[in-house]
């Protein structure tokens, strides 16, 4: 797999950080969610468009996500995602093929039904960008992360490219061993929407209640990519200290 390694020296970076503090690494997680900010799309009723399975995302507002280990796994990585009392509601495969997408992971219900397929292809620019897909192959939005040194910055995106949300947080140079918390926030950076923590086995991610329930599905896919990416960082920085 293909690490996060930061820009050649003579390649421009043309996205301008965001103007952001530092989150501290070591930050409590949130235990109340806030609400929704006023305007932003939430739907607690319907799933206006929403992939089958995605009910399960109505009455939470706070998911775990764990790794399963396993001798015979090979090169898939499995999660379990869990909701606050510990049932699994879905469970992740992340299928790594040598010569294939950069990241390939799919989210399945209980009932092995595929929810959501986060899809990566390319990392040839300057930014890496990820496709999410539904059920039936439809594009539901993208997750674009900007390379920045200071921060970790991840736009998540709707069809239209239009950015939804917005995840900030330490910088992978720096703050990526421990616990780690990352704010989600509305795009104007007025709103903190939610939270994402990684703990010594598991993420923990925070959202609204009434958060949309495709929003939802979208922040699940945007902590597994968060993930990997440390996970990513980690691995070539040890691999660098041996070496």
């Amino acid at each position: 797999m293909t690490s996060t390694d930061t820009p050649p020296a003579h390649t421009k970076v043309s996205d301008e950080p965001p103007s952001y503090n530092l989150i501290t690494p070591y930050a409590p997680p949130v235990t109340v969610p806030p609400s929704a900010p006023p305007g932003f799309q939430t739907d607690t009723a319907i799933m206006k468009g929403n992939s089958p399975g995605m009910e399960h995302l109505l009455q939470v507002n706070q998911l775990m996500v764990k790794e399963k280990f396993s001798v015979t796994q090979g090169l898939v990585l499995s999660f379990d995602v869990l909701n606050v009392v510990g049932q699994r509601l879905f469970q992740a495969e992340h299928n790594v093929v040598c010569c294939g997408p950069l990241y390939d992971v799919r989210i399945r219900d209980n009932s092995n039904n595929e929810v959501l397929h986060l899809l990566e292809n390319c990392s040839c620019t300057c930014t890496r960008e990820m496709e999410v897909y539904g059920p039936s192959g439809q594009l539901i939005g993208f997750f674009k992360l900007h390379w920045n040194r200071m921060v970790t910055h991840l736009s998540l995106m709707n069809t239209s490219r239009e950015v939804t949300l917005i995840i900030l947080g330490p910088s992978f140079q720096t703050s990526i061993f421990g616990n780690v918390s990352f704010e989600v926030k509305s795009p104007d950076e007025q709103h903190v929407v939610g939270m994402i923590r990684t703990e010594a086995d598991h993420l923990l991610l925070t959202f609204p209640l009434d958060l949309e329930v495709t929003m939802k599905a979208m922040l699940l896919g945007s902590s597994l990519y968060l993930e990997n990416l440390i996970k990513s960082m980690k691995m070539e920085l040890q691999r660098r200290l041996r070496d």
